[in-house]
């Protein structure tokens, strides 16, 4: 077994492992819109039978969740997230193949290459993109959360990270999902460059004067 064999069984791992975790997100989102959904359901049903005044008195916490919305959200956002490297490794991105059979095999094999490059780069570009969000100057202040944690101020660095973005209806930092996002994304843009040299060894392999057929 060749080194590239051992990499590349590893990411399947890797991949494969990160996208079942991603779908604890789906179950998350489901169960809460479901529960949600329960929830206000039989509120009406109360309603409709008790008056809405003496449910509420009675059972004040009997209705659909607050912030269902955003938790759906931070739920399939993990999903889709932890999902790129898998999709990557097993090439299941949306491609348009019309002419694919027009065109001979190694000429298709750089097709490939070149896709697997444009996503590599497109992994890298939103890589230093939450990179930016996670790190980019708060409101009300002009000192870099980097900065802080460089100098050792744990004290400074928290209290940005109070300042920082919140949700609109729970009131959530946002921070958090950032640094999920971005080791999502790293994990992405890792599988993506095993994917390049994949697509670079199969298209080596192959003799130039393969007929195109």
């Amino acid at each position: 077994m060749t080194v590239f064999d051992r990499v590349e069984r590893a990411t399947y791992r890797f991949a494969s492992g990160l996208a079942l975790f991603g779908g604890l997100g789906l179950i998350f989102a489901t169960a809460t819109t479901c529960l949600s959904i329960l929830l206000k359901l039989v509120r009406r049903t109360a309603d409709a039978f008790f008056g809405t005044e003496a449910v509420g008195t009675a059972l004040p916490w009997l209705h659909a969740i607050f912030g269902e919305e955003e938790l759906v959200t931070y739920g399939v956002g993990l999903a889709l997230f932890a999902a790129l490297p898998w999709v990557m490794i097993n090439k299941g991105h949306i491609k348009v193949d019309l002419f694919e059979p027009l065109f001979g095999g190694r000429f298709n094999r750089v097709l490939d290459l070149l896709g697997d490059v444009i996503l590599c780069a497109l992994a890298w570009l939103i890589l230093t993109r939450q990179w930016f969000l996670i790190f980019k100057p708060a409101r009300r202040s002009q000192e870099p959360l980097l900065d802080l944690l460089l100098q050792g101020d744990m004290a400074g660095a928290m209290t940005r990270m109070e300042t920082r973005q919140e949700s609109q209806i729970l009131g959530l930092p946002l921070w958090p999902t950032y640094i999920v996002a971005e080791i999502c994304v790293l994990a992405f843009f890792l599988v993506a460059c095993v994917c390049v040299w994949r697509s670079l060894r199969t298209l080596l392999d192959h003799p130039q004067s393969e007929s195109t057929a």
